[in-house]
């Protein structure tokens, strides 16, 4: 079977498609491999569900930081600089994606239970130890290593699911599990900003982790029902990875792009109570306004995939997010600030969701059995980024004089730079689809 086919034929299952071993080739010339469909059923939309579950328990959470970096900054840890408390959001952002550099590989090999189980724990338990932190070192344990590894090792076996019960309709099945991710980033600082008040910060986080583990439950019950399909030992990454300039040059251009990513959603009310002069309400709710409006960029895009590659989608969007993120310098009233904070919002939608859809594509993962690491490669690599960005933002801001051109043009350089990185890929993949 050749790459084409496979790309064709994508259930990303091992044992989904037969290997070239397995094939009997009939009498004559003319035989060709069946080219094989798989687009729902009842057992793949609930994998679609579980996922969007997942998606509110890591991805979800970590948007909330928004709201919880106001907080410390104001309240809790106001003896900290905003660069340290950055750290506790930006290592639970690291790895979600980073830890998935070692679940890829472990769901391709047939341990996609204990990973649910253990990723589902780890999550709840961090919120619930959150709840009891006074010091600073305290939350960065709990919310920023322990939920960080806990999304990690659930979302990427999750992911992975998900992708072998679907072929062309692969992109607008993740785009519906990833509105997860927007439910719980509108959800959590809401329920944070009205119970924090009323019945204080531990009990306003406890709350947070009783839904998280109602979302646990969910997706326990339905990805625990069989256990996952088991393939041939290999190591942590696909050494083969490294010697292709597409998928290098695509992770790193992630890398630029999570770089960039958090500064906004991290510093998003910091910057309306500061600059904008909001509400200390508003100045929260900012958060959820952007994160609600993504739900436009995880879904709407992919209804277009019949008619534009999501590659290119993700291409545009990302030239679109470094006008974003240099727009934002002239956004300095409340409502050109709302403008500006749903227009990124639906780009922040797109390019936490594109790569997800696109690593599938054959340019970037040749043979289907090594889907669930490449795609923990491709966020192993790109988490760098995440790591890295909202600290040194954090120190380009100055919250007292109400500066943030300096992060502010950090970011738009960074979005330029991950915009020239995808132009060869995207070449690859469009050259790869006319048959060159």
């Amino acid at each position: 079977m050749n790459e084409k086919t496979a790309y064709e034929n994508p259930s990303l299952s091992p044992h989904a498609l037969p290997t070239p071993n397995q094939i009997t080739p009939r009498a004559g010339p003319e035989y060709v491999a069946p080219k094989l469909q798989i687009n729902g059923g009842i057992d793949a939309w609930l994998t679609v569900a579980a996922l969007f579950c997942v998606f509110v328990n890591s991805w979800g959470i970590l948007t909330t930081y928004g709201a919880f970096q106001e907080y410390y900054q104001t309240v809790l840890l106001s003896n900290q600089s905003p660069s340290a408390i950055s750290w506790i959001g930006s290592i639970q952002a690291t790895l979600i994606p980073m830890v998935g550099i070692l679940s890829g590989p472990l769901v391709d090999s047939g341990y996609l239970r204990p990973l649910i189980v253990s990723g589902s724990f780890l999550t709840v338990f961090g919120l619930m130890m959150t709840s009891l932190a006074t010091e600073y070192y305290q939350i960065l344990l709990a919310q920023g290593f322990c939920i960080g590894l806990g999304g990690g090792i659930s979302y990427i076996p999750a992911l992975a699911v998900v992708s072998t019960r679907f072929t062309t309709k692969r992109p607008i099945a993740i785009g519906c599990a990833s509105i997860g991710s927007s439910v719980g980033a509108v959800i959590f600082p809401v329920m944070f900003r009205q119970l924090q008040p009323r019945i204080g910060f531990p009990w306003a986080v406890r709350c947070i982790g009783f839904v998280s583990l109602f979302m646990a439950a969910i997706a326990c019950t339905i990805l625990c029902r069989r256990p996952g399909s088991r393939s041939r030992a290999r190591s942590l990454v696909d050494r083969s990875a490294f010697r292709s300039p597409a998928f290098m040059l695509f992770s790193l251009s992630l890398t630029c792009v999570m770089l960039a990513y958090y500064v906004p959603i991290f510093y998003v009310a910091s910057y309306a109570r500061t600059v904008v002069h909001t509400t200390a309400n508003l100045s929260f709710y900012m958060v959820a306004i952007v994160n609600g409006s993504s739900v436009v960029g995880r879904v709407v895009p992919y209804l277009l995939v019949a008619y534009v590659k999501p590659v290119v989608i993700l291409f545009f969007c990302v030239a679109a997010s470094a006008v974003a993120m240099f727009t934002w310098i002239a956004a300095r009233d409340p409502p050109g600030f709302i403008a500006w904070s749903c227009y990124w919002g639906i780009l922040s939608g797109v390019l936490v969701t594109a790569p997800t859809s696109i690593v599938a594509h054959p340019v970037f993962c040749p043979d289907s059995n090594f889907m669930g690491t490449r795609l923990g490669m491709m966020w192993g690599i790109s988490s760098v980024g995440a790591l890295a960005g909202t600290p040194i933002a954090g120190a380009l801001v100055n919250l007292d004089a109400a500066q943030f051109l300096r992060a502010q043009v950090f970011a738009g350089c960074l979005m330029i730079g991950a915009m020239v990185l995808q132009g060869w890929p995207l070449c690859k993949i469009l050259r790869y689809d006319r048959g060159g």
